[in-house]
């Protein structure tokens, strides 16, 4: 929920950030596709010891630097209107580094709206990961901050040269809402449109306002908006349970990435074949 709700919508209101994949016309493509394959990735890359060296998320890290770096011959070779002095070079390093910064700094920042307790080892942890993880991307491994000071600071900087959501923004927003009713993993249409609502009352939670109505998210039923309050208590009666000591810990751990594998497994398996590259 935060990677979707809070990070990747969160990140459509930037719009030049978003610039290549309107440009690749990864809009045409779904966004059943893209999200399955995000969260390949990122189930893959934090799992316990997964990135020695050719391991399996080694080797996705890896097909996604070359990804990149055909995207960006792809749009330098065939696109005319590519805004150079405003958007910078395709994918460059420094929105890299703000992505890198979604699925660290603002990943913690959303799970703590959630009322998950996050502790300073936890947190360096973290930012160490996606540190490797950024450089194995290509990023220069001396502009990749270290804690949070540096990404707040880095994070900040960017944002000074990003512009607020325009149309494609709003575009790459409502195909993230029609996902929901585009993916089959639930079976009945009402099942996909209370999904929807779900995933809306959570924009509506973890976004400002502003950023809701500039991406013209749709304010769900007032029925529907308990249930990001009702996530909250959860995570925080969860965390008295099991966080009392570190075998509890360790279950609650496992948990969790049964559960984050599970969503993977629908995922790859509801992908429509004709979304495949």
């Amino acid at each position: 929920m935060i990677l979707r709700d809070f990070t990747l919508m969160g990140g459509y209101d930037f719009a030049y950030i978003s610039k290549p994949l309107i440009f690749t016309e990864a809009l045409k493509k779904g966004a059943v596709k893209r999200l399955k394959d995000t969260l390949e990735f990122w189930v893959n890359v934090t799992r316990e010891n997964a990135l020695k060296q050719n391991s399996e998320a080694y080797q996705l890290i890896v097909r996604t630097r070359l990804m990149h770096s055909y995207a960006r011959l792809k749009i330098t070779e065939k696109t005319e209107n590519w805004d150079y002095e405003n958007w910078g070079e395709p994918i460059n390093s420094w929105d890299m580094i703000a992505t890198y910064t979604g699925f660290s700094l603002v990943f913690m920042q959303g799970l703590k709206k959630l009322g998950i307790i996050i502790s300073d080892e936890e947190e360096e942890g973290l930012f160490h990961l996606w540190k490797y993880i950024g450089y194995l991307l290509g990023i220069p491994f001396d502009y990749l901050p270290d804690n949070r000071q540096q990404a707040v600071e880095q994070f900040y900087w960017w944002t000074t040269i990003q512009d607020k959501g325009d149309d494609d923004s709003v575009q790459l927003a409502k195909a993230l809402l029609k996902e929901n009713l585009e993916n089959t993993i639930y079976k009945h249409s009402f099942q996909r449109k209370i999904l929807k609502n779900l995933h809306q009352s959570m924009n509506w939670f973890l976004l400002d306002e502003e950023i809701n109505e500039r991406l013209q998210i749709p304010k769900p039923a007032k029925a529907f908006l308990v249930f990001p309050n009702i996530v909250l208590r959860g995570n925080k009666i969860f965390q008295k349970i099991y966080l009392r000591n570190s075998t509890k810990y360790q279950k609650l751990v496992e948990m969790g990435d049964e559960q984050q594998r599970k969503v993977l497994v629908d995922y790859i398996k509801h992908t429509p074949n004709d979304f495949h590259y």
